[in-house]
């Protein structure tokens, strides 16, 4: 009688197998997984390994991005919270953790294939512009933790590598002949005189908007449709409120944020003349309607593609500035371009916050 029954054996090899693939997976292609936040053992861990080696372990194991993306799935399947949606920080700030924000603001996600998609897009619609004798111009609102990597965990600041996708946007879109605003050094210059971007929220503040919006103008050949931004924003006041916060579902934060008010030409104007023609049925379920106005005085058609980084900042100054003007969504690359042959903008923004990059088919 054999030692070892046939079907045992193969038994024997599928185990083994399984038992196998933690260390497979060192080597195979993985899914994203969001950073490491032990990435070497404890010196000595051999003495009480149990707790000097477990978070290394935790965090370095095979096949980590499928796992943690399954756990996700079973915990959202069966209808629990998912706490993992926002990144505590230092002194009080919060960041998102969706869309791999920190994993791209630090370079650890890389992805040329989408770098090169929206890079595509911006060419295009460039080549639109200036055959109909406009200009384009693209700016990507940076992420807030592309812009405090001073305030992100130790373990973060560590693991930052370059170049990032915002390093590879800039340099195909210059090598492109694209017009292209990088706003890191804008922000990161006004950093010295007070915050730009919110603390307990996503979005950066009123005072970077207005900093963007002329940096922007300048770029497009018309500075003097920008704005001393000391006539477009007011003091700073504190703010308790922010969609970070309400994420962790939390009601007062650690720290009281700070942002500026409206003020001047930042503030909306109520007396516009609709584009009908350029609206679409109003959808209650979008909260990114297309706004379509003419302003009743002169200056050039101003069309931007945007978001949420624009949307409720740029209304007031584009009115101020343009005879008429749409805001759009750009919908990750799906945004209606009829509208631009519609519209015939004389400058057009694309903007595009820096964890939207992706396209989307």
């Amino acid at each position: 009688m054999p030692l070892v029954m046939k079907f045992r054996r193969y038994w024997a090899v599928f185990v083994f197998l399984v038992l196998l693939l933690p260390t497979i997976g060192f080597v195979m292609p993985d899914m994203p997984a969001p950073l490491r936040t032990v990435v070497a053992p404890e010196e000595r861990w051999w003495m009480r390994a149990s707790q000097r080696l477990d978070p290394y372990i935790n965090n370095m194991f095979g096949f980590r991005g499928a796992v943690l993306a399954a756990h996700n799935t079973y915990g959202r399947w069966l209808g629990g919270g998912d706490n993992g949606r926002v990144l505590k920080g230092k002194d009080g700030a919060l960041f998102i953790k969706e869309d791999w924000a920190l994993e791209q603001s630090v370079g650890q996600l890389v992805r040329p294939e989408a770098v090169a998609a929206i890079a595509s897009v911006a060419a295009e619609l460039d080549s639109t512009m200036k055959a109909s004798g406009g200009r384009m111009v693209m700016i990507m609102p940076p992420n807030a933790h592309t812009v405090h990597p001073e305030l992100l965990p130790d373990y973060a600041r560590a693991l930052q590598r370059s170049p990032t996708e915002y390093d590879l946007l800039a340099r195909s879109l210059k090598e492109k002949g694209v017009n292209f605003v990088d706003l890191r050094p804008v922000l990161e210059a006004a950093k010295a005189d007070g915050p730009v971007y919110r603390r307990i929220d996503t979005h950066w503040n009123t005072r970077s908007a207005a900093l963007a919006f002329n940096a922007v103008m300048e770029a497009a050949g018309r500075p003097d449709l920008g704005f001393p931004v000391s006539e477009i924003i007011g003091a700073p006041s504190p703010r308790t409120d922010g969609d970070l916060l309400r994420l962790l579902g939390e009601t007062v934060p650690d720290k009281p944020d700070v942002d500026y008010d409206h003020k001047g030409a930042m503030i909306p104007k109520d007396k516009l003349t609709v584009l009908k023609d350029l609206m679409p049925p109003p959808d209650p379920k979008n909260p990114f309607q297309v706004q379509a106005f003419a302003t009743g005085h002169d200056g050039p058609r101003i069309m931007v593609i945007g978001d949420s980084f624009t949307q409720g900042f740029w209304p007031g100054l584009l009115a101020e500035r343009s005879s008429a003007y749409v805001w759009t969504h750009h919908r990750n690359c799906r945004f209606d371009r009829s509208l631009i042959d519609r519209f015939k903008p004389d400058i057009l923004i694309y903007a595009v916050t820096e964890r939207s990059l992706p396209c989307k088919s």
